[in-house]
Parts: structure tokens; C-alpha cells; sequence
């Protein structure tokens, strides 16, 4: 692009625009004024070439393309994210399927969640374990087959109403399990402390919206 040298004919000053917020960005407004000034004090035996002069109009044509393309893309993706966030209000009152490790009581009273098994088993063990390393809850399966294994187990008081021990590990033994979800209650929906998208309520903290693999 052909530069424009600083020193202009006596009683011409480089413009000011008043709304300028840096004094290194130009503006489309600034850029004809420069572009007429160039044009108006040439040399009439050296001529500004036609050629120069529609490449420096397309290189800020691109230029001024380009950041408004940005705002528009930026204008997208908050929609999106917007979108994201709406769409996730039908998980509030629900539970979500989230490949987790850690179980939260739902209001029956039942630590949930799934495990995939790489391989079948005589017997597998779900344990829930608390925070102080011990076994709280456990269950016992079965002949289980490759694949998964949903399980549910039950936190009951005495009176056999539900008895909240808190978010628990879910340990697997008696077979290898490839992967393990869990699901858990969400009490509402935010935004994503990242500004990605919609972000989950529930009892171990906020999961992403992504994350869930199924609505309960």
C-alpha cells in the first residue's frame, strides 16, 4: 500500500475525527479524507496511478470487512450461547446423566448412575464411598454382561425416609468399568464461568449443559 508522508501543503492539517478513541485507528470517514487530500495535491506531471489507488480502496475495503465481520460473528455466537442457555431451562426440576464419578442424592432418596463394563462379570460391586474413605452404600450384580450397568441405590433413614449423605464416589470392583455417570438433580441453569454455552446446577457444582448425555 502507498504511504501517505506527513507533511501537507501550508494551511492543510491532518483531520481530527472527533469520536476517536485511539490515535491509531482509521476510520472509512478518515480514510476519504486522506484519500481526497492525496488527490487534490498531486503532482499533476506524477500522478497518483490508478492502479495504486484502487489497491490501497480494496486493502481497506478488506480491512473494514474483516472487523465487521468479527462484531457479526461475535454477535452470533452471543445468540448461540443465548440459545444454549434456553434450551438448558428444560433440565431445572430434571435429573442429568453427566460422565461423573460422584453421585448426589434425587429427592427419592436415590444415588443413581451408570457404569460401562469392558467385559462381562460373575459379580460387580457398586460402592458409594464418603468423603472419609468409607463405604456407605454398596450393591451387588449378578452374571453382568459387557455393556452397561445402570444401578440404583437407596440412602433411607430407619423410618425409611430419604437420608442425604452428601455427593459420593462411586467405586467399581469385581469388574472393569470403562467409564461411570452418574445422575444428578439440577436446581437451575446459568452461564458458563468459560462463555461457553449454558452451564448446570446441581448438588457436586455447575456441569456444562454439554456434558449431559441424557435428560432423567
Amino acid at each position: 500500500m502507498t504511504s501517505i508522508g506527513n507533511s501537507l501543503p501550508p494551511g492543510l492539517t491532518q483531520a481530527q475525527p472527533a469520536n476517536a478513541t485511539g490515535g491509531d485507528s482509521l476510520g472509512q470517514e478518515d480514510f476519504l479524507t486522506l484519500m481526497t487530500a492525496q488527490l487534490r495535491f498531486q503532482d499533476p506531471f506524477d500522478p497518483v496511478d490508478n492502479t495504486q489507488m484502487v489497491a490501497q480502496m480494496a486493502q481497506f475495503s478488506s480491512v473494514a470487512g474483516i472487523a465487521e465481520m468479527n462484531v457479526s460473528l461475535q454477535e452470533i455466537a452471543n445468540s448461540f450461547n443465548n440459545i444454549q442457555l434456553s434450551d438448558a431451562a428444560q433440565f431445572i426440576g430434571r435429573s442429568a446423566l453427566v460422565n461423573v464419578d460422584i453421585a448426589a442424592m434425587d429427592p427419592e432418596g436415590v444415588y443413581a448412575g451408570e457404569a460401562i463394563m469392558a467385559g462381562p462379570s460373575e459379580a460387580v460391586n457398586i460402592e458409594l464411598v464418603n468423603q472419609a474413605g468409607e463405604v456407605v452404600h454398596s450393591a451387588t450384580f449378578n452374571n453382568v454382561p459387557e455393556g452397561p450397568l445402570p444401578f440404583r441405590i437407596e440412602s433411607l433413614d430407619e423410618d425409611g425416609n430419604p437420608l442425604d449423605q452428601g455427593p459420593l464416589q462411586v467405586r467399581v470392583t469385581g469388574g472393569f468399568a470403562s467409564q461411570v455417570s452418574t445422575w444428578l438433580p439440577v436446581s437451575a441453569v446459568g452461564s458458563s464461568g468459560t462463555g461457553n454455552g449454558a452451564a448446570l446446577i446441581t448438588p457436586i457444582g455447575e456441569v456444562p449443559a454439554s456434558a449431559a448425555r441424557r435428560i432423567g
